[in-house]
């Protein structure tokens, strides 16, 4: 399986080097030099606009061509660089682009014509197909997809690591004149985290974004690892975890057979703590009147700081218990949620973020994720007795039709893990008709077994 990461690094300073009427040179390190940033990108984009106006002419010549690269045949992508671009060997139709765009790096040339031709060949299937229909269903006249600004993307010949240790980066921009070297500075833990990355797997081409008013720079990283095999689930060992709002997350070490081997609640005391308190700061502040965006920071901050640790917590118990499947539930967050705190509590809560960081972490460990339905694993008990009593005081507690208390979140967690295997058992030949969904508990499962 393929996995692509991505780190994104601010960028601290810009080197400039002058040249004083004596001759001697100085260099310093000052702000980006944000004019440099918006002419290199403002001339891709004309260079697009124009690539977009001769492929729309020449469009009925590029798409006889194949667009993967055959043996002995011109493809439509060599085909519409040729078009705009002379060589030794051939002369372009289009001399105006060289002239417009001279010195333009060759990677650079390559993806804007890529970029062109998945233009026009979008545009005219679109077009075809608003063509083919009556004109009652129409609607708007399909239009050409122009961005209105080109993403700085820096391939093998634009780009310069050798000074990575350094924290150095020196990227080929065009300064209105010509294509040159600038070089950039980041952070030392920055340059270090990038060049650790850089040794176990296949650096992308990095990309340059503003945010904020300030630049920062993208690396995307790609790995290649090998997951479980999936030819038997039910010999899968599955980690049920329930995300949680009144803890974290709890989670359920099972088998097929219904053996739990471990079961507990995730608590994060001090991530918990902080985002109270940083909730309860915020509600003073509304209160008095006052506006401060930098609460809303702090508590985005301190939210994210949550997920961060439930997913190392949930993945130090899946590599602890040696799992082949991690399982969730499938939440749709949507409807109205009632109660001015538990709203809010809702709001904050990032089980898709913290879905998005296990995913992740578990397939560079080789595990599988899975997802299952989520509705009524809280609501029923995991023995099979039916709908369960919360209390008032303590909601994540709650009462069985048998009497046992139990932790409902933990209740869920077993229920979640069940209705995984169950799934799986549902998809054999002889398998016996099993009832809904949200009556598949984990009582079910020994008998299951035995009848399987």
């Amino acid at each position: 399986m393929k996995i692509v990461t991505s780190y994104t690094v601010p960028i601290k300073s810009q080197q400039y080097i002058e040249r004083s009427k004596s001759g001697k040179v100085t260099d310093s390190w000052r702000l980006v030099d944000d004019r440099i940033m918006k002419v290199t990108a403002d001339i891709c984009l004309s260079a697009l606009k124009l690539c977009v106006d001769i492929y729309l002419a020449e469009w009925d010549y590029l798409s006889k061509l194949p667009t993967s690269q055959k043996e002995g045949v011109l493809s439509r992508k060599r085909a519409g660089d040729l078009l705009i671009h002379s060589t030794s060997d051939s002369k372009a139709k289009y001399p105006g682009f060289d002239k417009q765009f001279p010195y333009m790096p060759a990677y650079t040339r390559r993806a804007i014509v890529a970029d062109a031709l998945g233009i026009v060949s979008s545009y005219i299937s679109n077009h075809k197909n608003w063509e083919t229909l009556s004109p009652s269903e129409r609607g708007n006249e399909p239009v050409l997809g122009l961005p209105s600004r080109y993403e700085l993307t820096f391939y093998k010949q634009e780009r310069d690591l050798d000074k990575i240790d350094q924290g150095i980066i020196s990227l080929k921009l065009y300064d209105g004149k010509t294509w040159d070297w600038h070089s950039f500075k980041i952070s030392k833990a920055d340059a270090k985290y990038i060049s650790r990355m850089q040794k176990s797997r296949t650096m992308l081409s990095p990309v340059v974004e503003k945010v904020r008013g300030r630049y920062q720079i993208q690396f995307s990283f790609k790995e290649n690892k090998e997951l479980v095999s999936d030819s038997n689930p039910l010999s899968y060992r599955i980690l049920a975890v329930d995300l949680g709002i009144n803890a974290p997350a709890s989670w359920s070490v099972m088998e097929a057979d219904g053996t739990v081997h471990a079961k507990s609640v995730i608590h994060l005391r001090c991530d918990e703590d902080r985002l109270r308190h940083l909730m309860n700061r915020k509600r003073m502040y509304q209160q008095a009147g006052k506006k401060s965006h930098c609460i809303y920071r702090m508590l985005t901050d301190a939210n994210q700081l949550l997920s961060i640790n439930t997913t190392r917590k949930i993945m130090e118990i899946a590599v602890l218990y040696n799992v082949d499947c991690i399982v969730f539930e499938h939440l749709d967050r949507t409807g109205h949620v009632k109660g001015k705190s538990y709203r809010e509590r809702i709001h904050l809560w990032r089980v898709n973020d913290v879905q998005k960081r296990v995913d992740l972490q578990a397939h560079r460990h080789g595990m599988r994720i899975s997802r299952v339905c989520s509705w009524g694993t809280s609501r029923l008990a995991f023995d099979g007795s039916g709908p369960v009593i919360r209390d008032k005081k303590n909601y994540s507690v709650c009462t069985f039709q048998t009497g046992k208390r139990y932790n409902c979140d933990l209740s869920a967690s077993l229920n979640i893990g069940a209705r995984y295997y169950l799934r799986e058992y549902a998809k054999q030949k002889d398998c016996i008709e099993l009832p809904k969904t949200p009556q598949r508990t984990y009582a079910m499962l020994i008998p299951l077994r035995k009848s399987a």
